[in-house]
């Protein structure tokens, strides 16, 4: 097996720097794009190493970088690699309670940030490293001034960095908190090496790729996805704002990028809402294209494919900017019928599956293999197998430990080296991996019928009118449903009619008559004690700092129930 000419985060720096590429990683300013070529990443990573040594910054010390990620983020955590020291990224939109813990738990004292406003929600003692802002108090340092007191004006060697190996700690990553308090996964440097060995024997990018990086660099999904990009030296933009994904598509004109299942769900929804409301012939073209396009075994060479292609398919994907050739879907799973419709339009998604405590890829499809609905073939160093339907996998890509948590470590990783993942899943006699749930997600009723919630979730989302769904079932005598409404709709509506409340507007009656539709759609292909008997619309907003969000976007089920207990009761 062909590997990479590096075993340590540190020997992975200088390899991608000793390639040229002026526009290495770009950034806004502005509204507009400025660069940092390799050769002023290198040298800004090592004039901020021997600054941070110089402030006392020493080799095994936990450093949290709660910023947006930007290249900014990335010249902080390998200045941090180059003295030994360990990087614990922290999401910028993280809920204060979260924060918290994270900094507590992890015996952070010093901290990156570039939002003034999290000062305010910091609890703990800390040495603040501030970019963006300046501040006068005698623990704030300038991440500029830092670079700026000596770079370019005395040579800064390579060789003086800390000499790693690679069982030495990468970075300590916390989970999404999605099921409770976040734990710290430990990953070393062989974990994530292990991982750009292994995708770059799938991916094969080219010099020339052009990276849209929208996901934040907390989420060690795009973390190790970001690796990989620095490994071929291939040109990367950074989003500023999720809301401004679309226009910067346009500007961009990505060959790849990573997104999460939401992004993908919005813009399967926004073209079915751009259909409805075209002027009546393109109505009609664009609603058989677009029906054309949730078949399953499309045949691509048929003359009506090649017709819808030209006048219709061309024009979806001009939303990802026209050169898209690899979207890698992680993070949550992605509903089969979505990601199929993309596919056949001209746009490959490649869903993938993997866990933070395996650093995180499992399984990808890829371009060289690709099955819709499937989670792909796994990993080249990952190993696999199941116990009472549970997957099991081990390899080079396992964390270390959770931090502080012997016994949750022993309880998740038996003493053969197998994670317990939690999840579900079968293999096909292809190689394909399937995840049909998380065991904590598949409910069992007080009748003792079984519930899978996740996929009646995935379902109910699909309508236009639902942001997101909440099951419930546990020890119910039947399933209920929280529907968290999409606020743009409305805004939409509100535009045309100001004095319209989002009460009035979803208390319509065609609109309620929908939903109902859709539910009956979905309980039609269901067994009766799976069935969606009751729901409640939630219009209130939901969001991460609250905590009903992870940062990846996926549901806290346990704040939601807590939240909104008074609402599932009224169900039953």
């Amino acid at each position: 097996m062909k590997t990479l000419p590096f075993s340590t985060y540190q020997e992975l720096f200088k390899s991608f720097t000793r390639s040229e590429n002026k526009y290495f990683l770009n950034y806004l300013s502005k509204g507009e794009y400025k660069n940092i070529s390799t050769a002023l990443f290198k040298n800004k990573v090592l004039s901020l190493a021997k600054e941070l040594k110089n402030i006392g910054i020493k080799e095994k010390d936990t450093v949290a970088i709660c910023a947006k990620s930007s290249p900014f983020w990335l010249i902080f955590d390998f200045a941090l690699h180059q003295i030994g020291a360990v990087s614990v990224p922290i999401f910028a939109n993280i809920s204060i309670k979260n924060l918290n813990f994270e900094l507590s738990d992890a015996n952070i004292s010093y901290i990156f940030i570039d939002d003034k406003n999290t000062i305010k929600n910091i609890k703990k003692d800390l040495v603040f490293i501030t970019h963006t802002f300046k501040h006068s108090e005698k623990n704030f340092y300038c991440f500029d001034d830092l670079f700026y007191s000596n770079a370019l004006h005395e040579e800064i060697h390579e060789e003086d960095s800390y000499i790693a190996n690679e069982n030495d700690i990468f970075s300590i990553i916390y989970t999404s908190g999605n099921t409770g308090t976040p734990k710290g996964v430990v990953l070393s440097n062989k974990n994530i090496i292990s991982q750009i060995n292994d995708i770059d024997l799938i991916i094969h990018l080219k010099k020339d790729e052009i990276i849209l990086s929208l996901l934040p660099l907390a989420h060690i999904f795009e973390r190790t996805v970001m690796s990989y990009y620095l490994s071929k030296s291939v040109s990367v933009y950074f989003v500023d704002e999720i809301t401004n994904v679309g226009n910067l598509l346009k500007i961009v004109k990505p060959t790849m990028m990573t997104a999460v299942p939401r992004l993908l769900e919005k813009i399967f929804n926004k073209i079915k809402t751009n259909i409805s409301s075209k002027p009546l012939i393109s109505k009609i073209i664009a609603s058989l294209a677009f029906s054309y396009a949730m078949q399953y075994d499309l045949n691509k060479k048929a003359l009506i494919y090649k017709i819808f292609d030209k006048i219709v398919y061309i024009k979806f994907r001009e939303i990802f900017g026209s050169r898209l050739s690899k979207l890698v879907s992680g993070g949550a799973p992605l509903n089969k019928d979505i990601c199929n419709f993309f596919v056949n339009i001209g746009i490959n998604i490649y869903q993938g599956y993997g866990l933070s405590e395996f650093s995180p890829v499992i399984s990808t499809n890829a371009p060289d293999a690709q099955k819709v609905g499937s989670c792909g073939k796994l990993l080249k160093s990952a190993e696999i197998k199941f116990l009472d339907n549970e997957i099991l996998v081990k390899g080079p890509s396992l964390m270390r430990e959770y931090l502080n948590q012997k016994e949750l470590t022993q309880n998740t990783i038996d003493p053969e080296g197998w994670l317990h993942t939690g999840d579900i899943g079968h293999i096909d006699k292809e190689g394909y991996l399937y995840v049909s749930s998380r065991k904590k997600e598949i409910f069992k009723s007080s009748t003792g019928e079984y519930v899978n919630a996740v996929f009646l979730e995935q379902a109910l989302s699909k309508n236009k009118y639902i942001e997101f769904s909440v099951i419930i079932a546990n020890n119910k005598k039947y399933v209920s449903a929280l529907l968290f409404v999409d606020k743009d709709k409305y805004l939409l509506e509100k535009q045309k009619n100001t004095n319209l409340s989002i009460e009035d507007y979803y208390a319509n009656r065609s609109i309620i008559n929908e939903i109902d539709k859709h539910i009956k759609k979905i309980n039609k292909n269901l067994n009766s004690w799976e069935c969606i008997v009751k729901y409640t619309l939630i219009l209130n907003d939901i969001s991460i700092e609250t905590g009903e969000l992870t940062p990846s976007m996926k549901i806290c089920r346990n704040k939601i129930e807590e939240l909104y207990e008074d609402q599932i009761s009224t169900m039953y």
